[in-house]
């Protein structure tokens, strides 16, 4: 009876009530609008910042270029290129600067060689090419006095290491990039390593159709780590060296000896070991091109802890019939903290660009023998045929926390260079990188240049914090115009009907009976607005967002951020984005009735002040 009362009250200004139904509707929209949007907005900016890392890479810039050149003894001319010149290899703790804020402290990473008798590197029909390649350790016997500037006939004497079948036969030998090589005197044995190469020379290649030419691989590049050579610098002059009597007793012949040993090591069981302190370091993985196939990556906590564990290539634990869960045996031999893995072992060759004796003369020892269990296999999709840039991962590299190498490996460095994006990084608080780039360029160091990497990041953060300012904006306005618009509605039809109250009271209703009589037919015309206001603002920011995380939308496409490779592909922000929540229409619209009764009940009991024939006795206006 109540309700029907208050109904047919509110149908006598229909107009009034039509207004102000449309007004609450269209106000609770825009507040339900903001609402949503401020929400998801947060919601968002949380899940990028736990998603997305920033991370920087280091970079020293040469000094000068220095135009080196290469004889070719087929064609006759040089081959020139340019080579960087670093006056000094500056140091990591350069970065070490107040404000830096890291939350991973820069690295200068090795890769190390690691080798286990029982890993198998490659496949058995490409052992069996690689075997056909491999350098050969043998003593020559020159049939004439000669200088090998183009190819000579020599007598294979003796091979003390590589294909046994060359022993006794004739080869062809040239010293094929010297433009001056040596004098071999006829009947005098020599000993040298010696790599087959196609002969591209007119007066020779119909005879043979391939040549041999000689290296000196006893020379040793060990360094420390100030970059400084530990080996002798006196050099041989030439790539082979004299066999006298006793010559194997002497060192220069221990060296011979013991270099056919590394070369097996290296060549048929070296497989590359890449320590860091997170994954995301290693830009394969940071830009997509890598990713986990199995199992999972290694955490946090395993990195900060130096735990044995690591993850390997899919292939390589195929080859070899690993799995997650199984040990892996690592027996580190050397670091090279100037070339990267991919300058060395690239996908279908081995380049060997280092000594492979240390600066005695001896084979590196292994200084960290390990067993590390397999947590993840990882996939590779980059081209394998692209030259390598010295980012890529290469071949068959294992990936291990840093702090898991527990002995040092001074004493077993190959090579020692500046820092380079490929081997140096860190990570700082992601939308921070403008700050750090000014503290950093207040240092004043030219030749040092640091680059950020950041999934697009700070642009996605950028637009959706303007989405958030504006939501922010819509609440606070439409907050207090639906706040006005209930106040002046509920004003309308209480305070303005103080007689419709005189009579009903008049007619024997009690304060509660008049209470709810009033109440009823407000509470329904501001219920139904509010639930479609607030359900329409829901759908509209659905919408807002949906479009605004659209990787086709300029506003928030990591193709325009400073990644250059597969950003999109590592950092979904369609599976990144936080979705709006259904309750917050429903809690919305709840608040939006209980201010409504408040208002109300304020007023009524105004109202209910008043005695009814002092109401009366008054004009309603």
């Amino acid at each position: 009876m109540l309700l029907k009362n208050s109904l047919k009250q509110m149908g006598r200004t229909k107009v009034r009530t039509i207004v102000s139904f449309i007004l609450i509707i269209l106000t609770v929209t825009f507040l339900s609008l903001g609402v949503n949007l401020w929400q998801t907005c947060n919601g968002n900016l949380g899940k990028y910042e736990s998603v997305f890392t920033t991370i920087g890479i280091v970079d020293q810039k040469e000094n000068a270029m220095e135009v080196s050149q290469s004889w070719d003894a087929a064609t006759k001319r040089y081959t020139y290129w340019d080579k960087p010149i670093y006056d000094t290899i500056l140091p990591i703790s350069l970065l070490d600067f107040e404000g830096a804020n890291y939350i991973i402290n820069p690295e200068q990473r090795p890769y190390y060689g690691a080798y286990s008798p029982d890993i198998k590197i490659r496949a058995t029909k490409d052992e069996e090419h690689q075997e056909s390649k491999l350098d050969s350790v043998v003593e020559i016997v020159p049939y004439e006095d000669c200088t090998p500037a183009g190819p000579v006939i020599v007598k294979v004497k003796r091979v003390l290491h590589g294909t046994f079948d060359l022993e006794g036969s004739d080869i062809w030998f040239c010293d094929h990039f010297n433009h001056n090589p040596g004098l071999l005197e006829k009947g005098n044995t020599y000993i040298t390593d010696i790599e087959q190469i196609p002969n591209f020379h007119e007066d020779s290649y119909m005879e043979r159709s391939y040549e041999f030419i000689p290296h000196n691989l006893t020379i040793s590049t060990q360094k420390n780590k100030k970059g400084e050579m530990v080996a002798k610098k006196d050099t041989p002059d030439e790539k082979w060296e004299e066999v006298t009597d006793n010559f194997y007793e002497t060192e220069a012949g221990k060296k011979w000896k013991n270099l056919g040993k590394a070369i097996d090591r290296f060549f048929k069981h070296t497989f590359p070991v890449m320590p860091t302190n997170k994954t995301e370091f290693l830009m394969e993985f940071n830009q997509g091109n890598a990713y986990i196939y199995d199992g999972r990556d290694i955490t946090e906590s395993e990195y900060e802890e130096g735990e044995k564990v690591c993850i390997i290539p899919k292939k390589f634990a195929m080859l070899n019939a690993l799995k997650v869960g199984d040990n892996i045996n690592l027996k580190l031999y050397y670091a090279d903290y100037e070339k990267s893995v991919s300058q060395t072992f690239s996908a279908g060759r081995v380049e060997l660009n280092f000594g492979l004796l240390n600066a005695e003369g001896e084979v590196y020892p292994v200084f960290e023998d390990s067993e590390y269990k397999i947590v993840g296999l990882y996939s590779n999709t980059a081209d394998p045929e692209k030259r390598p840039t010295g980012y890529e991962l290469g071949s068959n590299a294992v990936i291990i926390p840093s702090k898991s190498v527990k002995n040092s490996d001074e004493d077993n460095i190959v090579g020692y260079g500046p820092m380079k994006g490929y081997n140096t990084s860190f990570q700082i608080p992601n939308g921070t990188t403008k700050v750090y780039l000014e503290k950093f360029k207040a240092l004043g160091i030219n030749n040092l240049e640091v680059e950020f990497y950041d999934g697009g990041y700070e642009r996605l953060s950028s637009g959706m914090g303007n989405l958030k300012t504006v939501a922010v904006i819509l609440v606070a306005v439409s907050a207090a115009t639906t706040l006005a618009i209930l106040f002046f509605f509920v004003f309308l039809f209480i305070s303005k009907q103080k007689k419709r109250t005189a009579i009903e009271r008049s007619l024997g209703m009690n304060r509660k009976e008049c209470t709810l009589s009033m109440l009823y037919g407000i509470l329904i015309i501001i219920a139904l607005g509010a639930v479609i206001g607030s359900f329409a603002g829901f759908k509209t920011a659905d919408f807002v967002i949906s479009k605004s995380t659209n990787m086709e939308t300029e506003l928030y496409s990591t193709a325009f951020s400073n990644w250059v490779n597969n950003a999109d592909k590592m950092a979904e922000v369609a599976e990144t984005s936080v979705p709006v929540n259904y309750l917050t229409p429903i809690v919305l619209c709840l608040v939006v009735i209980l201010v409504s009764i408040i208002i109300s009940l304020i007023l009524i009991k105004n109202n209910l002040k008043a005695e009814p024939l002092e109401l009366l006795s008054k004009s309603e206006e």
